[in-house]
């Protein structure tokens, strides 16, 4: 944070609107694929400072008052803000340092959390969960996703919530227990506030099977004082009044989100691609390979899933291993999996809470259950593999995954880069299968592994200058200090829409989380496009003659383009 180090692709503004170079960088590159990061939540947070972190923004929107809290998911000075620990930077430092902690405070979070609850499920085995830890930090999905839609928050408030769970239930100590009540409390309301269904749905059956096994686990500890029920009863108390206080100021804006088409009413009941699902060579080297159009939508949890499937086959038939937490683990890895691969009826979809989310969400987190039950196995086995064993399963392994990628993918699998794939991934495995005997060798490769195609997705830089110091930000703060009015940005898109917001400008078209219908229908009085403009969604705007009609167009699921008049910029009193 003194260095304000941090992981945003914000840099692309610099190269965007070609006033500076990517400034600020200390290593790697800012990635232009995370829009909804360096062009939205970025910026929406730094819009935050110019409002004085207030929990509405009325530069936003058109110049309706924006509820920044619940689906924006921005910094507020509100006491609600407990719920979102990776934001109190930002209210107290400011924007530059705000970001950095904001980046360091997840990584730091996630690692520890993700530390603590594998050793709780290794039998505090340091060695594996330091490397488990690393695997989940640095997997595609968290690096890809690393600061949009609250998959950090979800992931760290459900291990450290369920550690605390398991510590509270062994522990004899009132005060102890309360200050695990309290903490978990606020991990159930970070939980719920990621007000992400689509990745919330998933993550929490991946968590399920472990909440059970603790309370089975601890079934001869329980013993509930009367102490405890009180002081469960008034953090219980304290919990429901802050989350009503939340829901009552915000509930006009849940009711517009849960009422939009996209993503609201969104219900996805097709089965997710073969080609992505196997493509686990490829979705693993996302960062390195520049052929992917999107590699977001392909990053996986590295789960290294076709080993894992070897040392279970082990666990159960050689070694007649039984274990609860593996057994229920795999029920849901099932109905993840089955979910995947086969379109469910919409009845069942809703019975699940699936028709809350999506495949391709789905897809990008279930590795996460693979990584628990491969630790879990390799801190309770007892088989040990025969080196040359090893050896030919790891050749075996890695020919047969080099071949389904070449096969799905014959333009970035070219004959040399198989060969290099082969090697790589055959020391991969062999080291996990060989892990309890070569401890050092799995540790290094699995590490190195990790960095490699975790480390290179986000960049390193210090501090915002790609704000601070660019040209155009710093005429339209000029320009509005000196007459301040809405603004409108014609015939452009991302991220000059929401710029002027950036500088404490109002804007008629930044990007829309939740809709304004009051603001469309003005223009729309018929309410004939209702449709197109009632969803999260980037405005552009083309100006046309007054002649003509007003008319909305959808560019994308989240992109719609205003075709306005003259007359309509005036109704708007943009200056």
């Amino acid at each position: 944070m003194i260095f304000q180090i941090n992981g945003s692709s914000i840099g692309c503004i610099d190269e965007v609107t070609g006033y500076n170079a990517d400034s600020g960088i200390l290593m790697g590159s800012s990635k232009s694929i995370r829009s909804d990061e360096w062009a939205v939540s970025t910026p929406m947070a730094i819009a935050q400072e110019a409002n004085d972190y207030k929990y509405t923004n009325s530069n936003i929107r058109g110049g309706y008052d924006s509820d920044m809290f619940i689906v924006y998911g921005q910094p507020v000075k509100d006491i609600s803000i407990i719920f979102r620990f990776s934001q109190w930077g930002y209210v107290l430092f400011g924007s530059s340092v705000g970001l950095s902690f904001f980046w360091c405070v997840r990584f730091l979070g996630l690692f520890l959390a993700s530390f603590e609850f594998l050793m709780l499920i290794t039998k505090k085995n340091k060695m594996l969960s330091f490397v488990g830890s690393v695997i989940i930090v640095f997997s595609p999905t968290i690096q890809w996703w690393y600061a949009t839609n609250g998959l950090m928050e979800m992931l760290i408030s459900a291990q450290v919530g369920l550690v605390l769970f398991d510590k509270y239930l062994k522990s004899e100590s009132f005060k102890e227990k309360t200050i695990c009540m309290s903490i978990i409390a606020i991990c159930v309301g970070t939980f719920i506030l990621t007000f992400y269904p689509a990745w919330m749905v998933p993550v929490a059956y991946i968590f399920v099977p472990f909440l059970i096994w603790i309370i089975i686990e601890n079934r001869k500890n329980i013993h509930i004082t009367k102490k405890d029920i009180i002081a469960f009863i008034v953090i219980l108390l304290v919990f429901a009044g802050l989350m009503a206080r939340i829901f009552i100021k915000s509930w006009d804006t849940i009711l517009a989100t849960l009422n939009t088409v996209y993503p609201g009413k969104r219900v996805l009941l097709e089965k997710g691609s073969p080609k992505v699902y196997i493509g686990f060579i490829v979705n693993s080297l996302l960062t390195i390979l520049t052929s992917i159009a999107n590699p977001c939508d392909m990053a996986v949890m590295m789960d290294f899933w076709p080993v894992v499937l070897v040392i279970l086959a082990v666990y159960i038939f050689k070694e007649k291993k039984s274990d609860i937490l593996i057994t229920m683990s795999l029920v849901v890895v099932l109905i993840l999996h089955a979910y995947y691969l086969f379109a469910m009826p919409e009845w069942l979809a809703k019975a699940t809470l699936f028709s809350r989310t999506w495949y391709g969400r789905v897809y990008q987190v279930f590795g996460l259950l693979n990584i628990f039950i491969l630790f879990r196995m390799l801190a309770t086995r007892e088989f040990k593999f025969k080196n040359k064993f090893a050896i030919v399963i790891s050749v075996v392994l890695s020919v047969l995954c080099v071949l389904v990628a070449k096969y799905y993918h014959p333009l970035v699998i070219t004959k040399v880069i198989a060969v290099v794939l082969v090697g790589i991934f055959t020391l991969i495995f062999y080291s996990i299968l060989m892990a309890n005997q070569k401890k050092k060798m799995f540790f290094t490769v699995i590490t190195i592994f990790m960095l490699v195609i975790g480390g290179l997705v986000n960049p390193v830089r210090s501090g915002i200058a790609a704000v601070e110091n660019n040209t155009l930000l710093n005429k339209i703060e000029e320009i509005d200090s000196k007459e301040s009015g809405m603004w409108a940005l014609i015939e452009i898109g991302l991220p000059e829409i929401n710029m002027p917001m950036m500088v404490g400008a109002k804007t008629l078209n930044s990007s829309s989380v939740y809709p304004n219908l009051d603001l469309w229908h003005k223009i729309d009085e018929e309410h004939k496009y209702e449709d197109i403009y009632n969803r999260y969604a980037h405005i552009f705007i083309t100006l046309v003659p007054n002649e003509e009609e007003t008319t909305f167009e959808l560019l994308a699921p989240d992109v719609i383009r205003i075709f306005m008049t003259y007359e309509d910029l005036k109704a708007y009193k943009v200056k």
